[in-house]
């Protein structure tokens, strides 16, 4: 069915994954109480071991595209898995909100079922309204500078299934009875939309620009049609896409498996990884033949909720717990699978989640958890993270982010590194690797329900610039190279000073 508004559809869905009983629960629950519930925010965000280091400046991943290294994911609005949004509406304002925020990605899934709803498509005979109306959505972006990660093929989920004609290995369940049709789907996108494929010779974009990065389906384990019980028949369909959208493609990067960690419960992951237990459908153990995503997996790619998925689990859930301990189970069986073993992943893409899509916590405190989130996300080593439908205050907060930091790596916690002079701080540090001596970024912010903060920073220049939440810059000459910092207090989710210790610009 069509994707409803993207916040009351993650309600839903992060309840089911989180609580089975939570949407009978909910209708009895006093609002007072549930907006208390979501009110709570982690007690403790721990500071990653071993982040993984920054990628080689001579390796341009994604082969070079335009803005393709960029960390930041637009993810904004709602879909109809043919490249539009929900009720036939266009994507355009989405885009153009993204653009605003200085962001070089979007986002779009795609259905099986929308794109070949009665049978397999064949592309040279005609091109059917659903597909012209994704190329409308391709060429939007491209116009607007946008990279696109195309969340396709997306069986289960918003999707309903495979589409009737290709068959299900068990009723309610996402696995396709005839598996090469779907891995056909995948090649059919990849020839139409990566870079010179099909549509970019047809505008004459040639390869520079097009589709290269591919997650494959959507919280496949849990969320409504689902993968649940087939993860060796996920594991077939990632090895069957990603070796035929490769074919078309060899820098693509296909990401999987956009798990959803709210919960912390990673059973049907293990699975997907460790091919010896042949887990999946009757049909797949039929077959015998054993799959593991881990050898076709570019990008790990996962989703977290820091404040729904630590209120509802009664745990504090952060994107450093979800990183750690995804990265902790591919680790795990890199190495450890006859036929299917992998080198050590280094890519992980954050690729959906917000902090609290419902409205209830303020816009100001929303505002300041960006600045928060994307820095310590960063500081974990995370290539990419997903920025999901920014409320207006948000969006100024993530377009001074940008600006002062198109490329945040490395980042690195830095308390040690400044002097506290008041309260309790956390403290990050971007060292410039641009080889410009005294160009570092701090981000610091006070604790939270610890009052407010000061911090003496030893800089390089005679003066710096201060980025707050709100957008505003403010200069700060240094005294014997030092400048002192003022950081406001809240109880919840105090706001960080960005200080710029950059050459002034001639």
């Amino acid at each position: 069915m069509p994707e409803r508004r993207t916040g009351r559809r993650r309600f839903v869905k992060r309840s089911c994954g989180c609580c089975a009983c939570f949407l009978i629960v909910v209708p009895t629950i006093s609002i007072a109480i549930l907006y208390s519930l979501l009110q709570r925010v982690p007690s403790s965000y721990p500071i990653v071991e071993r982040p993984i280091p920054p990628r080689d400046s001579r390796h341009k991943i994604g082969g070079g595209l335009d803005g393709f290294d960029s960390p930041y994911i637009g993810h904004t609005g709602s879909w109809d898995g043919k490249g539009g949004g929900m009720g036939g509406s266009a994507k355009l304002a989405d885009m153009d909100v993204e653009r605003a925020m200085d962001l070089r990605w979007t986002f779009m899934p795609v259905y099986w079922r929308q794109m070949e709803p009665k049978g397999p498509v064949d592309l040279a005979q005609d091109v059917p309204p659903a597909w012209k109306e994704l190329d409308d959505f391709v060429i939007a972006a491209h116009e607007r500078g946008l990279n696109i990660l195309m969340q396709a093929p997306v069986v289960g989920g918003n999707a309903g299934g495979p589409p009737d004609w290709a068959g299900r290995r068990q009723q309610g369940r996402s696995a396709p009875k005839n598996m090469e049709a779907l891995a056909d789907f995948a090649s059919k996108l990849a020839q139409r939309y990566s870079p010179g494929g099909t549509l970019a010779r047809r505008e004459r974009w040639g390869d520079r620009y097009g589709v290269r990065a591919w997650e494959l389906d959507n919280e496949p384990a849990n969320y409504f049609t689902s993968w649940a019980g087939q993860a060796g028949d996920y594991a077939e369909f990632v090895t069957k896409a990603s070796r035929r959208i490769h074919k078309e493609d060899p820098q693509a990067i296909v990401t999987t498996p956009a798990l959803a960690c709210g919960s912390g419960d990673y059973g049907w992951l293990e699975e997907t990884l460790a091919s010896a237990r042949l887990a999946g459908s009757p049909e797949y153990k039929r077959q015998g033949v054993r799959f593991s995503i881990g050898p076709s997996t570019d990008a790990v790619s996962f989703h977290i909720y820091e404040g729904l998925d630590t209120g509802i689990s009664g745990k504090d859930r952060t994107i450093e717990r979800a990183f750690m301990e995804v990265r902790d189970i591919f680790e795990r069986h890199e190495d450890k699978m006859s036929g299917h073993a992998y080198s050590r992943k280094q890519e992980y893409w954050h690729t959906e989640g917000n902090y609290d899509f419902i409205g209830v916590m303020s816009e100001e405190r929303r505002a300041a958890w960006r600045f928060q989130f994307m820095t310590r996300a960063f500081a974990a080593g995370i290539r990419k993270v997903a920025i999901m439908d920014a409320s207006p205050k948000e969006r100024i907060a993530v377009r001074a982010y940008v600006q002062a930091l198109p490329d945040p790596f490395p980042m690195f916690p830095a308390v040690s590194k400044l002097r506290v002079t008041l309260g309790k701080v956390a403290a990050f540090r971007h060292q410039n690797n641009s080889g410009i001596k005294g160009n570092d970024v701090w981000i610091v912010w006070a604790m939270a329900g610890t009052g407010p903060a000061e911090v003496e920073i030893r800089v390089k220049n005679s003066r710096v610039e201060t980025v707050s939440v709100d957008g505003k810059h403010e200069t700060v000459m240094a005294v014997n190279s030092k400048v002192k910092v003022q950081l406001r207090s809240d109880q919840k989710m105090p706001p960080p000073l960005i200080i710029l210790d950059r050459p002034a610009v001639k």
